[in-house]
């Protein structure tokens, strides 16, 4: 697959086929993506893969944390609730495309499972950082990876959703997860084969045009 078409076919996955993910295919998008740029070359990514019993709890305790309504602090600060109108109106988009294609494309009920259950994904990635590292430096190189993985993981036949729901409770994730002291968990990302039957993969995509992003200074 040309590089090209994997940036522009690549879509965010919210309805994931139980089918498991080949854990050589794994290791062999893992092993493409490790050449991503780095600070320094640092390489300062720490991937953990979860796959069958071990994801399926985290799934669990997932959907029962966020039915508490108890909120918890996240390892690095998340995203602000309220955001700049001109980019509420480009995540507008996304929104008014879904619930058209989910009126639309009712090839099967639009109801699924949540992002809190990883949208029934296999296989799920989660990327950290080292607590002693700068954050938003060593999140930009952790951001270098995740999209190199997603990239690859296209190319190879497999789709992809980057979350941040998956990390907003890392207590859970440090819990559960051996040898996650000193690391903050930055972000998630399911992976496996998209549901072509769900409403939710068919909505329109839409990036603003270049002009509106782009500033020539010459």
């Amino acid at each position: 697959m040309q590089v090209t078409h994997a940036i522009k076919e690549r879509r965010s996955v919210r309805a994931f086929t139980a089918q498991p993910v080949p854990p050589a295919l794994v290791r062999q998008i893992l092993d493409v993506a490790r050449w991503a740029p780095s600070w320094a070359n640092t390489q300062a990514w720490n991937v953990f893969v979860l796959t069958g019993e071990p994801l399926e709890l985290l799934r669990q305790e997932l959907v029962k944390k966020a039915e508490s309504g108890v909120a918890s602090p996240t390892d690095l600060p998340m995203p602000p609730r309220e955001w700049p109108d001109y980019l509420k109106q480009r995540m507008a988009v996304r929104s008014l495309a879904a619930e058209a294609a989910e009126g639309a494309l009712q090839v099967r009920p639009a109801i699924g499972p949540s992002g809190w259950e990883l949208y029934g994904a296999p296989c799920l990635l989660l990327f950290a950082i080292d607590e002693q590292l700068e954050p938003r430096y060593a999140c930009f190189d952790a951001g270098l990876l995740v999209q190199t993985i997603c990239l690859a993981a296209e190319d190879r036949g497999l789709a992809t959703c980057v979350m941040a729901m998956a990390v907003r409770y890392p207590e859970l994730l440090h819990e559960l997860i051996p040898d996650t002291r000193g690391l903050r968990f930055v972000v998630g990302m399911a992976v496996g084969q998209v549901d072509t039957a769900a409403a939710v993969n068919r909505s329109a995509r839409q990036r603003v045009d270049v002009e509106e992003i782009v500033r020539w200074i010459e």
